[in-house]
């Protein structure tokens, strides 16, 4: 799947951070299996931990508690068709066919490709607007290529504000 530059970024020092072929893998290298994914990594990231419940000392505080990655693919073809982009890009970049007569006659371009990293792109840079000076500050300390993004605290370019959209928030 093509990635935009800023979060390809994020794929790419994932990946030289250690010597197996998948991004997210377990410490043998192995992929990890979906509900060993959700179990371990996933849930506690969005729905947080308390005290009394987890082996580590520190605490997370929920970022989207009781998101799934299904929600994600919804929020995922929202933001493309808000961006513009034609059904059949959208069900091609979610791994979907076109139903009907569309299948035959409908083709995904180059330009409907580039506008589709050009739109995430964006929302990426929006996310970082929306941002708190603190919170940027910690995503700097987290990412350091993200300080030539930031100058003086501010995003070198900046769009309007984004949120996080989800089908729970209707």
């Amino acid at each position: 799947m093509e990635l935009p530059p800023s979060i390809a970024v994020f794929y790419e020092e994932l990946i030289d951070s250690h010597s197996f072929p998948f991004v997210l893998c377990s410490a043998e290298g192995a992929p990890l299996r979906r509900s060993n994914f959700r179990n371990r990594y996933w849930r506690p990231v969005w729905d947080g931990s308390d005290a009394e419940h987890t082996r580590s000392a520190e605490v997370m505080q929920p970022i989207l508690p009781t998101f799934t990655f299904h929600e994600g693919r919804h929020s995922h073809s929202t933001w493309l068709a808000e961006d513009g982009t034609p059904e059949v890009a959208r069900r091609a970049r979610l791994g979907q066919k076109m139903k009907g007569i569309a299948r035959v006659y409908d083709h995904v371009t180059p330009l409907m490709r580039r506008q589709i990293l050009q739109a995430l792109e964006t929302r990426w840079i929006g996310s970082l607007v929306a941002l708190t000076p603190s919170e940027r500050t910690k995503l700097g300390e987290w990412f350091p290529h993200l300080h030539a993004t930031f100058r003086d605290g501010q995003l070198e370019t900046a769009p309007k504000a984004i949120a996080i959209s989800s089908p729970l928030n209707d």
